[in-house]
Protein backbone atom coordinates (compact mmCIF):
# COMPACT_ATOMS: atom_id res chain seq x y z
CA UNK A 1 0.00 0.00 0.00
CA UNK A 2 1.42 3.39 -0.96
CA UNK A 3 2.07 6.06 1.66
CA UNK A 4 -0.73 8.25 0.30
CA UNK A 5 -3.18 5.36 0.46
CA UNK A 6 -2.02 4.60 4.03
CA UNK A 7 -2.66 8.21 5.04
CA UNK A 8 -6.12 8.20 3.47
CA UNK A 9 -6.95 4.86 5.09
CA UNK A 10 -5.75 6.12 8.48
CA UNK A 11 -7.87 9.26 8.19
CA UNK A 12 -10.92 7.15 7.32
CA UNK A 13 -10.20 4.74 10.19
CA UNK A 14 -9.87 7.58 12.66
CA UNK A 15 -13.16 8.98 11.35
CA UNK A 16 -14.77 5.62 12.11
CA UNK A 17 -15.72 4.79 8.52
CA UNK A 18 -16.81 1.18 8.19
CA UNK A 19 -15.39 0.91 4.66
CA UNK A 20 -11.93 1.78 6.02
CA UNK A 21 -12.14 -1.06 8.54
CA UNK A 22 -13.10 -3.44 5.77
CA UNK A 23 -10.22 -2.19 3.58
CA UNK A 24 -7.72 -2.60 6.43
CA UNK A 25 -8.81 -6.17 7.09
CA UNK A 26 -8.88 -6.98 3.37
CA UNK A 27 -5.35 -5.65 2.86
CA UNK A 28 -3.63 -6.84 6.06
CA UNK A 29 -5.50 -9.77 7.64
CA UNK A 30 -3.76 -12.58 5.72
CA UNK A 31 -0.18 -11.29 6.15
CA UNK A 32 -0.73 -10.77 9.89
CA UNK A 33 -2.39 -14.17 10.22
CA UNK A 34 0.44 -15.92 8.30
CA UNK A 35 3.04 -14.19 10.46
CA UNK A 36 1.32 -15.36 13.63
CA UNK A 37 0.81 -18.85 12.22
CA UNK A 38 4.53 -19.11 11.46
CA UNK A 39 5.31 -18.10 15.03
CA UNK A 40 2.66 -20.09 16.88
CA UNK A 41 2.37 -23.21 14.69
CA UNK A 42 -1.18 -23.42 15.93
CA UNK A 43 -4.06 -22.47 13.64
CA UNK A 44 -6.50 -21.70 16.45
CA UNK A 45 -3.96 -19.61 18.36
CA UNK A 46 -2.95 -17.72 15.20
CA UNK A 47 -6.61 -16.97 14.46
CA UNK A 48 -7.20 -15.76 18.03
CA UNK A 49 -4.08 -13.59 18.03
CA UNK A 50 -4.98 -12.12 14.65
CA UNK A 51 -8.39 -11.17 15.99
CA UNK A 52 -6.76 -9.68 19.10
CA UNK A 53 -4.35 -7.75 16.89
CA UNK A 54 -7.13 -6.12 14.88
CA UNK A 55 -9.14 -5.44 18.04
CA UNK A 56 -6.11 -3.59 19.42
CA UNK A 57 -5.74 -1.70 16.14
CA UNK A 58 -9.35 -0.47 16.38
CA UNK A 59 -8.75 0.50 20.00
CA UNK A 60 -5.46 2.31 19.41
CA UNK A 61 -5.78 3.72 15.90
CA UNK A 62 -5.82 7.20 17.39
CA UNK A 63 -2.39 6.63 18.94
CA UNK A 64 -0.70 5.66 15.66
CA UNK A 65 1.82 8.44 15.04
CA UNK A 66 3.01 7.40 11.60
CA UNK A 67 6.65 6.88 12.59
CA UNK A 68 6.47 3.57 10.74
CA UNK A 69 4.31 2.14 8.01
CA UNK A 70 0.89 0.80 8.86
CA UNK A 71 2.16 -2.69 7.95
CA UNK A 72 5.04 -2.41 10.41
CA UNK A 73 2.73 -1.13 13.15
CA UNK A 74 0.35 -4.07 12.60
CA UNK A 75 3.22 -6.56 12.75
CA UNK A 76 4.50 -4.94 15.92
CA UNK A 77 1.10 -5.30 17.58
CA UNK A 78 0.85 -8.90 16.33
CA UNK A 79 4.31 -9.70 17.64
CA UNK A 80 3.38 -8.26 21.03
CA UNK A 81 0.24 -10.41 21.09
CA UNK A 82 2.32 -13.46 20.30
CA UNK A 83 4.87 -12.72 23.03
CA UNK A 84 2.07 -12.20 25.55
CA UNK A 85 0.39 -15.47 24.55
CA UNK A 86 3.67 -17.35 24.78
CA UNK A 87 4.22 -16.01 28.28
CA UNK A 88 0.68 -16.95 29.28
CA UNK A 89 1.01 -20.46 27.92
CA UNK A 90 4.63 -20.89 29.07
CA UNK A 91 5.61 -22.62 25.92
CA UNK A 92 8.14 -21.80 23.26
CA UNK A 93 7.20 -20.39 19.91
CA UNK A 94 7.68 -22.51 16.82
CA UNK A 95 7.82 -21.71 13.14
CA UNK A 96 5.38 -23.32 10.75
CA UNK A 97 5.49 -23.93 7.02
CA UNK A 98 8.76 -22.08 6.37
CA UNK A 99 9.35 -23.99 3.18
CA UNK A 100 5.73 -24.99 2.55
CA UNK A 101 5.03 -22.10 0.22
CA UNK A 102 3.97 -23.30 -3.19
CA UNK A 103 6.04 -22.33 -6.14
CA UNK A 104 5.57 -22.71 -9.85
CA UNK A 105 8.10 -25.56 -9.71
CA UNK A 106 6.02 -27.52 -7.20
CA UNK A 107 3.76 -28.91 -9.91
CA UNK A 108 6.76 -30.12 -11.90
CA UNK A 109 8.19 -32.10 -8.96
CA UNK A 110 8.32 -35.85 -9.14
CA UNK A 111 6.91 -37.76 -6.16
CA UNK A 112 10.49 -38.52 -5.06
CA UNK A 113 11.45 -34.82 -5.27
CA UNK A 114 8.35 -33.89 -3.28
CA UNK A 115 9.15 -36.49 -0.61
CA UNK A 116 12.75 -35.27 -0.31
CA UNK A 117 11.59 -31.63 -0.12
CA UNK A 118 9.07 -32.60 2.57
CA UNK A 119 11.75 -34.36 4.61
CA UNK A 120 14.04 -31.36 4.28
CA UNK A 121 11.26 -29.00 5.35
CA UNK A 122 10.43 -31.13 8.42
CA UNK A 123 14.12 -31.19 9.33
CA UNK A 124 14.33 -27.41 8.95
CA UNK A 125 11.22 -26.91 11.13
CA UNK A 126 12.75 -29.08 13.82
CA UNK A 127 15.98 -27.10 13.75
CA UNK A 128 14.19 -23.73 13.68
CA UNK A 129 12.23 -24.78 16.74
CA UNK A 130 15.53 -25.14 18.58
CA UNK A 131 16.34 -21.45 18.02
CA UNK A 132 15.42 -18.92 20.67
CA UNK A 133 11.95 -17.43 20.05
CA UNK A 134 13.13 -13.96 19.05
CA UNK A 135 15.51 -15.43 16.50
CA UNK A 136 12.63 -17.44 15.04
CA UNK A 137 10.44 -14.33 14.90
CA UNK A 138 13.12 -12.27 13.17
CA UNK A 139 13.73 -14.94 10.54
CA UNK A 140 10.00 -15.10 9.80
CA UNK A 141 9.68 -11.31 9.67
CA UNK A 142 12.64 -10.94 7.31
CA UNK A 143 12.53 -13.99 5.06
CA UNK A 144 8.81 -14.75 4.95
CA UNK A 145 7.12 -11.43 5.62
CA UNK A 146 9.72 -9.44 3.69
CA UNK A 147 10.26 -6.76 6.33
CA UNK A 148 13.42 -4.69 6.24
CA UNK A 149 15.77 -4.55 9.21
CA UNK A 150 14.44 -1.07 9.98
CA UNK A 151 10.84 -2.31 10.02
CA UNK A 152 11.77 -5.38 12.07
CA UNK A 153 13.48 -3.08 14.58
CA UNK A 154 10.19 -1.24 14.99
CA UNK A 155 8.28 -4.50 15.41
CA UNK A 156 10.54 -5.87 18.16
CA UNK A 157 11.41 -2.44 19.60
CA UNK A 158 15.17 -2.77 19.25
CA UNK A 159 17.78 -0.84 17.25
CA UNK A 160 18.19 -1.93 13.63
CA UNK A 161 21.84 -2.88 14.19
CA UNK A 162 20.79 -5.15 17.06
CA UNK A 163 18.20 -6.76 14.80
CA UNK A 164 20.81 -7.33 12.08
CA UNK A 165 23.10 -8.91 14.67
CA UNK A 166 20.28 -11.13 16.00
CA UNK A 167 19.40 -12.30 12.47
CA UNK A 168 23.05 -13.15 11.80
CA UNK A 169 23.24 -15.01 15.13
CA UNK A 170 20.05 -16.95 14.36
CA UNK A 171 21.36 -17.90 10.91
CA UNK A 172 24.73 -18.96 12.36
CA UNK A 173 22.98 -21.06 14.98
CA UNK A 174 20.82 -22.62 12.26
CA UNK A 175 23.92 -23.43 10.16
CA UNK A 176 25.54 -25.00 13.20
CA UNK A 177 22.46 -27.12 13.85
CA UNK A 178 22.46 -28.24 10.20
CA UNK A 179 26.15 -29.14 10.41
CA UNK A 180 25.58 -31.01 13.66
CA UNK A 181 22.71 -32.94 12.05
CA UNK A 182 24.77 -33.74 8.95
CA UNK A 183 27.66 -34.99 11.10
CA UNK A 184 25.30 -37.15 13.12
CA UNK A 185 23.73 -38.52 9.90
CA UNK A 186 27.16 -39.46 8.50
CA UNK A 187 27.96 -41.44 11.67
CA UNK A 188 24.78 -43.55 11.47
CA UNK A 189 25.40 -47.10 10.28
CA UNK A 190 23.93 -48.04 6.91
CA UNK A 191 22.30 -51.34 6.10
Amino acid sequence: MAAFEDERLLADLRAGRHAACTALVHEHYQPVYRFLLHLARDVALAEDLTQETFATVWEKIGTFEGRSTLTTWLHRIAYGKFVDARRRRRRGAELHDLLHQRTADAEAMTPLDAAIAGDQARHLYTLLHRLEPQGQALLVLHYLQGLSYRDMALVVDEPANTVKWRVRQALEQLRSLFAEGAKHHEQEPTE
